[in-house]
C-alpha cells in the first residue's frame, strides 16, 4: 500500500509541474457539442472553471448538482448539454465558453428536435455563459440549435430571471439572428412567513424553555451530520408518515447526500439548523454565495409547530447575513418586496422567405400525409 500511495504522489506531482494548455486565441471560432450530462463528469475542471467565470452564476447548474442528479434521478438521465467551446473541437487548446440544457425530443414523422430541460429541482435555468464570450456563445448556442433540430420551431428555457445578465444579452443576440423572444412569467409562491412580532414572541417563549442557538456547519463532518439532522426531522414529520419523506425515496436522498458534499466543498451549500439546548426543532438547505441564495429545503419540528421554527431559523439566518438575499423556488425573495418572480423564455424562429431543400418538401408531405390518415370520412349520400 505504501509503494502505490507513493507512485500516486510522484504522478500527481508530475501532472502539477506539468506545464498547462495554452488557451486559445480570443477570436478563435466557437464550436457547439452536444453530450449527455452523465459523460460530462470527463469535462469537470474545464465546467468547474466555467461557472467561476460565468455571467450569471446559478448553483443548480453547477457540476456537483448537475452529476449527482444524473447519478441518482431518473429524470435526469436523459438529459443533455449543449457545450460550446472556443478553439478547435478535436485539440486539447480550447476554451469551454459556454453550457446549455438541453434535451432531445424523438417525433416519429419529423426529425428529432431540441428544447430547454424544466425539474422542479432545477430553481434556476440560466445557462453557463463566459462573462466575456457570452456574446459570441449565444451566437454559436444559436447556430447549434437551428443545425441541430432542423423541424424545431421554438426552444424555451424555464426559471430566468428577466432582469439578468443572461436574458438582457441573449435579448440582443437573438434579434441578429433571426429569433423572437417569449417571456411566461411563473407562478411564484411566496412563503407565508408570520409576522415580525410574532416570530420575536415566539423566539422568546423558546428562550425560556431553555437555550436556543442558530448553529451553521462550517466544515464537511458538520455539514454531513447537519444533512442527516435536516433528513431525520422531515421523517419524523407528517411527510414521513405519508411516505413521502426524503429519506424514505433512496434516489432522492442520494442525491441531496452528494450534491451537499459536492457544492459545499465549494461553501455554495449552507446549512443551518435551530437547537433548543441539544435537541434540533428546524434545520434550512440554501444553495449559492453572493448576495442571493436559493432554499432548496427546509424543516421545523411539528412538536414545536406552533411556535413556528422554521420562520425563525430562517429570519435569524437573513438576521445573520442582512446582505444576502434568501431566493424561494419560482425566484421571489423569501424577505423583500420584489413581486415579480421567475420565467420562461422561448425562442422562436421568424419565418424566412427561401428556396425550400429536398429535405424541407419532405418534412411537410409526411405532415400532410399524417394529416390525410386521420381525416375523417365524409357522410354518404343516398343517390
Amino acid at each position: 500500500m505504501s509503494t502505490i500511495t507513493a507512485l500516486a504522489a510522484t504522478d500527481g506531482i508530475a501532472a502539477a509541474n506539468r506545464p498547462p494548455i495554452p488557451l486559445p486565441p480570443p477570436n478563435s471560432t466557437i464550436h457547439s457539442e452536444l453530450r449527455s450530462l452523465g459523460a460530462c463528469d470527463t469535462i469537470r475542471p474545464e465546467w468547474s472553471d466555467l461557472a467561476d467565470r460565468a455571467l450569471e452564476a446559478n448553483p443548480c447548474l453547477e457540476p456537483g448538482f448537475a452529476l449527482a442528479a444524473a447519478q441518482h434521478l431518473v429524470s435526469f438521465r436523459d438529459t443533455q448539454l449543449m457545450l460550446l467551446w472556443q478553439g478547435d473541437p478535436a485539440s486539447e487548446r480550447r476554451r469551454l465558453v459556454g453550457l446549455v440544457p438541453c434535451r432531445t425530443r424523438r417525433h416519429l414523422l419529423a426529425p428529432d428536435t431540441l428544447e430547454g430541460f424544466a425539474d422542479p429541482r432545477l430553481l434556476n435555468g440560466t445557462p453557463l455563459l463566459d462573462r466575456t464570450f457570452a456574446v459570441p456563445a449565444l451566437a454559436a448556442f444559436l447556430r447549434g440549435w437551428r443545425a441541430r433540430s432542423h423541424g424545431a420551431e421554438a426552444f424555451s428555457l424555464s426559471g430566468i430571471d428577466l432582469t439578468g445578465a443572461f436574458a438582457t444579452t441573449l435579448a440582443r443576440v437573438a434579434d441578429g439572428h433571426g429569433v423572437a423572444l417569449g417571456w411566461q412569467p411563473l407562478v411564484g409562491r411566496r412563503l407565508e412567513l408570520p409576522p415580525t412580532a410574532r416570530i420575536a414572541a415566539s423566539e422568546e417563549t423558546l428562550r425560556d424553555k431553555g437555550r436556543l442557538i442558530l448553529a451553521e456547519a462550517m466544515n464537511r463532518a458538520d455539514r454531513r451530520d447537519a444533512v442527516e439532522i435536516l433528513l431525520a426531522l422531515e421523517a419524523t414529520g407528517s411527510r414521513g408518515r405519508a411516505g413521502k419523506a426524503t429519506l424514505q425515496n433512496t434516489r432522492e436522498v442520494g442525491f441531496l447526500r452528494s450534491m451537499s458534499r459536492d457544492l459545499g466543498r465549494q461553501k455554495l451549500c449552507r446549512i443551518a439548523v435551530l437547537v433548543l439546548d441539544d435537541r434540533p426543532i428546524a434545520a434550512a438547505l440554501t444553495l449559492g454565495k453572493g448576495s442571493s441564495c436559493w432554499l432548496y429545503h427546509g424543516v421545523g419540528d411539528e412538536a414545536y409547530a406552533a411556535l413556528e421554527p422554521l420562520p425563525m431559523l430562517l429570519a435569524m439566518m437573513r438576521k445573520a447575513q442582512p446582505s444576502r438575499q434568501i431566493l424561494l423556488p419560482g425566484g421571489l425573495p423569501l424577505f423583500g418586496a420584489r413581486d415579480q418572480a421567475f420565467g420562461t423564455i422561448s425562442l422562436t424562429r421568424r419565418p424566412q422567405q427561401r428556396m425550400h431543400r429536398p429535405a424541407d418538401l419532405a418534412i411537410r408531405m409526411r405532415e400532410r400525409l399524417a394529416r390525410a390518415l386521420f381525416r375523417p370520412r365524409p357522410a354518404a349520400i343516398d343517390g
